[in-house]
């Protein structure tokens, strides 16, 4: 009986140890044609609030989703780390998206653990639509403009679903019929409608009266980042 007293105790030392020394980190994306100096206040308050973060660039006008969202699979592998959390803004959400691919073939992936999608186009940007008939633009945008349209064929209604993680969506509108840009039917960041900023299996939503870019440089906005990193809600009533 001692003996078993005895394993029991260095058992739950080594539980408790192990957790202690867990390691985790915050993947920071930026959107398109942006670079990860966009997400520079961010990630000045991920480092105020303690969490240890990569604030990660990717090349949005040179390469495709997936070989964008292969090697974010790739880097956040080389971190050796039990658990990871994402940040991102706009098409790095897609980034995100794609990268599932792989993570969810792999049982060797850090656990995800909460994911917060700033302006993400998860039923495709609105804007993209807008130069949905040119050639030229298209060639001139780079290779991810067209996958990003919100036709019910285009590629990121093909793209996984995050799951067994909390996930939370901010979203950008000027909660008016009109929107922030007037080349957009409906209520708009600039960019997209905040209808195609959704999932379907968000565990929060939050609106703000704020453009696509504003919301990584307000305040109020980023405030809401670090809440959701750290409780997993955005309101109180969806704790």
């Amino acid at each position: 009986m001692k003996a078993f007293i005895k394993y029991l105790i260095i058992l739950l030392y080594m539980t408790s140890h192990l957790t202690a020394n867990a390691t985790h980190k915050v993947f920071v994306l930026h959107g398109w044609a942006n670079t990860k100096l966009i997400m520079t206040k961010v990630c000045k308050d991920l480092d105020r609030a303690g969490f240890d973060y990569i604030n990660y660039h990717y090349p949005s006008f040179k390469e495709e989703l997936d070989s964008l969202g292969k090697n974010l699979y790739l880097e956040v592998k080389k971190q050796k780390i039990d658990s990871v959390s994402f940040v991102t803004f706009s098409m790095g959400g897609l980034v995100f998206r794609n990268m599932l691919k792989y993570a969810y073939q792999d049982d060797d992936f850090p656990n995800i653990f909460r994911v917060v999608m700033i302006a993400p186009p998860n039923q495709g940007a609105d804007i993209a639509d807008f130069f949905k008939n040119s050639e030229l633009f298209h060639k001139f945008l780079g290779p991810n403009v067209k996958p990003m349209e919100t036709d019910s064929n285009s590629y990121v209604h093909t793209l996984p679903i995050p799951k067994n993680c909390n996930v939370g969506v901010i979203v950008g509108a000027r909660k008016n019929p009109h929107g922030f840009n007037p080349f957009i039917e409906g209520d708009n960041d600039g960019l997209i409608k905040p209808e195609h900023t959704l999932l379907g299996n968000e565990t929060d939503v939050i609106i703000f009266k704020l453009n696509h870019l504003a919301l990584v440089n307000r305040k109020k906005s980023r405030k809401m980042v670090v809440k959701f990193l750290q409780k997993g809600y955005f309101n109180e009533k969806n704790k």
